[in-house]
């Protein structure tokens, strides 16, 4: 199998993930509490999965550095979870919170208007959680060494009695 058609594969399988877990989400609901956090959770997932074989497809994992990832995080987490606190159905003591504090903000109107539309934002978190290896990624090896020239190699070689050993091309007694 080529790499160009194993990235195929991947990415099929990944959008087949996420369409799974999106019809799951639809049959979970969002009649109450528990179910509405359960379908927010299932479609981070499935935009994390739909992510995730993007990047693979085309190579993309060491585009995000991890301070713009950080930052990028910080602000999507902080931003999504008070839509989503203020849109959840039925009150309780969060949601009345976050609204009280969205209207002396001055930002009630929206926060309520995006809060329809807090399904799509938990997607395009779950994309954005498939940055993440990219900006966390390890430091490459350092290089080995560039090999020695064959005159050096032939003269690091013992002779038989000999009691030097051969150090960077300085005899040194033994």
């Amino acid at each position: 199998m080529t790499a160009r058609a194993g990235r195929t594969y991947t990415m099929l399988l990944g959008i087949a993930a996420a369409g799974a877990l999106i019809w799951l989400a639809t049959r979970v609901g969002e009649t109450t509490i528990w179910r509405f956090w359960a379908t927010l959770g299932l479609l981070v997932g499935a935009g994390l999965a739909f992510a995730l074989t993007q990047r693979t497809a085309y190579g993309a994992w060491a585009e995000v550095t991890p301070l713009g990832f950080l930052i990028s995080f910080v602000v999507a987490a902080i931003c999504i979870l008070w839509i989503a606190i203020a849109g959840q159905p039925g009150a309780n003591w969060f949601r009345d919170h976050v609204l009280a504090w969205s209207g002396g903000l001055g930002i009630r109107a929206s926060v309520t208007s995006m809060s329809t539309y807090v399904t799509v934002m938990a997607f395009g978190f779950g994309a954005l959680l498939a940055s993440a290896p990219g900006a966390v990624r390890r430091p490459a090896p350092a290089a080995a060494p560039p090999p020695a020239p064959a005159a050096y190699r032939r003269a690091a070689q013992p002779v038989a009695g000999d009691t030097t050993v051969v150090r960077d091309r300085e005899h040194v007694p033994a």
